[in-house]
């Protein structure tokens, strides 16, 4: 059912602006100095929201729900919904087949609810985000002694920083309650690079529920559904990675309190500590100008030292979903759809229209033409501080990086493959056969991690 833009009236502004540091992360232990961080200075300043800003929703919401009716295709998905929120509230929608009362599963944008729930859990000292996974999964021991690797924590399953790669040989381990759990073999030492990865989110799902004796869909309906009034919203079917249910009306309150740094309705759901640790970068990198990370379960992109915004999608059979948040305009955009094909190439591409369609419409009601325009480059210079001789930490194979006429080239067994510019440290193949993650320890590349596994610099 098609549904026409609502514009809701006068807002209180979320912020005035400010003129302080911009402070992005902070020590783990620095509890005192975590509770006074604000979403000023994580982001930087934050722009007010004017009547002109919800005039301007009106008149390109319209321009963009005409798009969405032209380029549905219900072989491609056969409904979809598409909103924004501006400050406290959904201001925009539009739909095809779908309304704001419509349930979708929203596949891996879970993650992000897990991740709030550990928050939640964090702030009444339940558990800590540094504790060991073993102290409540005990036969769950995913670090490896050859790899030298420190004990897992929640914090490194939340980052997707465990070590454990995205696939690979898998071992299972025993859980409290009885039954087994099975996961990727560790590759890489925990908390060194990168690596997507779902079985992470599982163990996060039992740990959780060890943790405070209850089943997670209790908790999560208890400790962050009900308190924001997603009424209805489920986490019945959810194993942590997957599986919440939701509206666009629900999902609209769960993204006001992210735009908010935290806050419903007056309230602190997160607190200011809490906030900053979800966003918090989750490894060392390069200083550079433009950057994209990842945190606690979202995708951050930074511009000038500060966050410009944070995003997370989910595809899964017959379930896609967004949320991105643009924190300093106090702005976010949002969809949930249905693609019979989640992984299809005609489903990508329409997906990347959508996503463009909508960030094109956050660009119209912000009057700023930039946001979301700019990535990750480098320099020649920058290049070649990654140039050099990494060796496989357990068998011992070597893999050379080496720079040639302003490109890195990946050299393995012979085979020398161009690596292209992903982010500040990670580049991906071009022949689309992995991501080269070089490791940062004391503003120093340390190493390199594959699939494969982990290789130390020479």
């Amino acid at each position: 059912m098609k549904k026409t833009a609502k514009i809701a009236a006068m807002i209180v502004v979320i912020a005035m602006l400010i003129s302080v540091p911009a402070i992005l992360f902070y020590s783990h232990s620095d509890e005192a100095s975590a509770s006074q961080i604000t979403i000023q200075q994580i982001t930087g300043r934050v722009s007010p929201i004017d009547d002109a800003a919800f005039s301007r929703a009106e008149r390109f919401g319209g321009s963009f729900s005409a798009w969405l009716d032209s380029a549905f295709n219900p072989s491609i998905a056969s409904s979809v919904v598409a909103g924004v929120v501006m400050g406290d509230r959904l201001v925009f929608h539009h739909g095809v087949n779908a309304d704001l009362d419509t349930p979708f599963g929203i596949a891996s944008l879970s993650k992000t609810f897990t991740a709030v729930l550990v928050l939640r859990l964090a702030q009444e000292g339940l558990l800590s985000l540094d504790d060991p996974v073993s102290r409540y999964l005990p036969g769950v021991v995913i670090e490896r002694h050859d790899l030298n690797s420190v004990p897992v924590t929640i914090r490194h399953l939340l980052a997707h920083t465990s070590g454990m790669p995205s696939y690979g040989p898998m071992i299972s381990a025993p859980l409290p309650g009885g039954g087994r759990i099975g996961f990727p073999r560790q590759a890489h030492p925990a908390g060194f690079s990168y690596s997507y990865n779902n079985e992470g989110y599982v163990i996060l799902m039992h740990l959780i529920e060890a943790a405070a004796g209850r089943p997670y869909g209790d908790l999560m309906r208890e400790k962050v559904l009900e308190p924001l009034n997603m009424t209805a919203s489920t986490a019945a079917f959810s194993n942590g990675t997957g599986g919440l249910r939701t509206t666009l009306r629900d999902l609209a309150k769960y993204t006001v309190m992210l735009v908010n740094g935290g806050v419903y309705r007056g309230s602190a759901f997160l607190t200011p500590g809490s906030y900053a640790e979800m966003l918090q970068q989750s490894v060392e990198l390069p200083p550079s100008r433009v950057d994209y990370y990842y945190s606690l379960s979202w995708e951050v992109i930074t511009v000038g030292g500060v966050i410009d915004s944070y995003y997370k999608a989910g595809r899964w059979f017959n379930e896609a979903s967004c949320i991105q948040v643009f924190p300093r305009k106090g702005v976010a955009m949002m969809y949930l759809c249905n693609p019979p094909h989640h992984l299809s190439d005609s489903f990508m591409r329409w997906r990347q229209g959508l996503t463009g369609a909508l960030r094109g419409l956050l660009r119209n009601i912000t009057e700023d033409r930039g946001l979301c325009s700019q990535w990750p480059s480098h320099n020649p210079q920058e290049l070649q501080r990654y140039a050099g001789s990494y060796q496989n930490e357990i068998t011992g194979e070597r893999i050379q990086i080496t720079y040639r006429q302003g490109t890195l080239f990946s050299v393995r067994n012979g085979v020398s493959v161009p690596l292209r510019s992903f982010t500040s440290n990670r580049f991906t193949r071009s022949d689309g056969r992995g991501i080269h993650d070089f490791v940062w320890r004391d503003s120093s590349v340390v190493g390199l991690s594959l699939q494969s596994g982990y290789y130390r610099a020479q």
